[in-house]
């Protein structure tokens, strides 16, 4: 319930905000956190790459994929372009 309340929270105050100055992690939780408590499960999906493949593929994903909040989804594209790259093997999504 808590996490409601914050994700709630993060739409009223990115909603007053240029999307722009939403931190991406708080852009995540404002445009997928109402279906997606965690980034885990796109992140095993982003295929490996240059930033500009994997950039692609989650441009490409998101066109077709429901997002709570139009306006941070620049934001989101790059907090999981960001975080993909981070990611160094499958089993530490679990």
């Amino acid at each position: 319930m808590r996490a409601n309340a914050i994700v709630s929270a993060a739409l009223i105050a990115s909603a007053a905000l240029p999307a722009h100055a939403v931190p991406p992690e708080e852009a995540f939780k404002a445009g997928c956190g109402g279906c997606h408590s965690s980034d885990k499960n796109i992140l095993r999906e982003i295929p490996k790459g240059p930033d500009e493949v994997r950039r692609a593929w989650i441009l490409e994903f998101t066109a077709g994929h429901p997002n709570e909040m139009d306006s941070v989804k620049p934001q989101i594209v790059e907090y999981l372009v960001k975080k993909s790259a981070a990611a160094k093997s499958w089993w530490q999504f679990w």
